[in-house]
């Protein structure tokens, strides 16, 4: 027998890159950060990336194209590689801005299944995103080389265009922006809709928000 590695359980992230123009979108996402108001991640610390306080951008009319886009996206991750049959809604949506030496602490989203970022400027050196696993392990070794197999963290870079899934329970942060540049994503989250579970098990939840 052929020797087999099985990644079991395994945390599946989707990437890819679009071919959109940003600019636009991302001029009339800044006007709306800045008339709806924004707030550091951690009140009080300037070296924390800054996020809008309007938390359902994506329902205003003048981006309904630009959710059609992502949520055509997340279909494939959802349907196409995890096998889903369930559709989903997006439930939150805001923009994140990062100064020159912003960053984020790491943290994860609550309330929401999966959640997803759209690098709308993104030069080079002004933050990728990290994901860092906090399961505790017995011990801390050393290897010859890291990879998802034995790797506690992974890192991907923010490229303008690129899109990202992941599981909402994963934890993350924005990485210090070493650029001279303001960096601009747009982040959401998403649940599932309709009926969820076996219609005969005792845990099946009816969802008539369907959306």
């Amino acid at each position: 027998m052929d020797v087999t590695i099985l990644p079991l359980f395994s945390k599946v992230i989707y990437a890819n890159d679009l071919n959109i123009d940003t600019t636009k979108v991302l001029k009339e996402l800044k006007e709306n950060f800045e008339t709806s108001g924004y707030k550091y991640l951690t009140d009080g610390n300037l070296n924390i990336s800054l996020v809008g306080s309007n938390k359902s951008i994506l329902e205003n009319k003048n981006f309904r194209s630009l959710k059609i886009i992502i949520k055509k996206e997340f279909k494939k991750y959802a349907q196409n590689v995890l096998r889903y049959e369930n559709k989903f809604k997006i439930t939150t949506s805001w923009v994140t801005k990062s100064k020159p030496n912003q960053e984020s602490n790491y943290h994860n989203h609550n309330n929401c299944m999966f959640s997803g970022v759209l690098y709308l400027k993104a030069d080079e050196n002004s933050g990728g995103i990290d994901f860092l696993n906090f399961e505790n392990n017995r011990f801390l070794l050393k290897a010859k080389d890291y990879n998802i197999f034995n790797g506690r963290n992974y890192t991907l870079d923010a490229k303008q265009g690129r899109i990202l899934f992941f599981p909402s329970e994963m934890y993350h942060k924005i990485l210090k922006n070493k650029s001279q540049e303001d960096r601009y994503s747009l982040a959401f989250n998403f649940m599932p809709i309709g009926n969820i579970g076996n219609l005969k098990d005792d845990s099946h939840l009816k969802n008539l928000n369907i959306k």
